[in-house]
C-alpha cells in the first residue's frame, strides 16, 4: 500500500464528524456499534493511534489486542455499574495521551500500555449508554470496527516509519482534536 493510500485514508476517517462520539445515540444494536467508532472522533483518534503506535513500538498485536480487549470489558464495567463521574474527562485524557505519546522520543514504548487502559473508559461510555437490551450486539458491532480501525492505523504506522514529521503531524491533529473538546 503506498504512503499516499494510506494517509488519505487516515485523513478520512478523521473527516466524518465533527462531534466526539459519545452522544447518547447508541440505539440500534449491531448497526449502530459497526458505526460508532467510525463516526466519533474520539473513539478514531483513540483506535488509529493505538494501532499506530504499536506499529511505532514495536508491539504489532499486543497493543491492539488489549487495546480492543479493554474496550470491551469497560463495556461490561460500564453496564455493571453504571455512570461514572471519570468516564468522560478519561475519555478526553486518553486524547492528549495518544498525542503525547506520538510525539514522545523513542515513542515512550513502556508506556504504550496507557492507551489499553483508558480504552477501558471509551468501552464504559458505550456499556452506560447503550440500551440494557442491545448490548451485546451493539459491542460485537463496535468490537469489529475498531478492529478495523485499529489494523488501519497499525499500516498507517507502518508506512509512517520512514516519514517522523508526518507523526508528529498525526499526533498534533490529535492534540489539536483534544484542545478542541476541551474547548467545547
Amino acid at each position: 500500500m503506498k504512503i499516499a493510500h494510506v494517509l488519505t485514508l487516515g485523513s478520512l476517517t478523521l473527516l466524518t464528524t465533527p462531534a466526539l462520539a459519545h452522544s447518547g445515540h447508541l440505539d440500534a444494536g449491531l448497526t449502530a456499534g459497526l458505526l460508532h467508532p467510525v463516526t466519533g472522533l474520539d473513539h478514531l483518534a483513540l483506535l488509529l493511534s493505538s494501532g499506530l503506535l504499536a506499529a511505532l513500538t514495536g508491539r504489532a498485536l499486543t497493543l491492539p489486542l488489549l487495546t480492543l480487549l479493554a474496550m470491551v470489558a469497560g463495556t461490561a464495567l460500564g453496564v455493571v455499574m453504571g455512570p461514572q463521574s471519570l468516564i468522560e474527562p478519561a475519555v478526553l485524557a486518553s486524547l492528549w495521551v495518544a498525542g503525547v505519546l506520538l510525539l514522545a522520543p523513542g515513542r515512550l514504548a513502556m508506556l504504550a500500555w496507557m492507551l489499553p487502559a483508558f480504552a477501558l473508559f471509551h468501552g464504559w461510555a458505550h456499556g452506560v449508554e447503550a440500551p440494557a437490551a442491545q448490548v451485546t450486539a451493539f459491542t460485537l458491532g463496535s468490537a469489529c470496527a475498531a478492529a478495523a480501525l485499529l489494523a488501519v492505523g497499525y499500516l498507517m504506522g507502518r508506512q509512517l516509519r520512514a516519514y517522523p514529521r508526518l507523526q508528529k503531524g498525526w499526533a498534533g491533529g490529535v492534540l489539536t482534536l483534544a484542545a478542541a473538546a476541551l474547548a467545547g
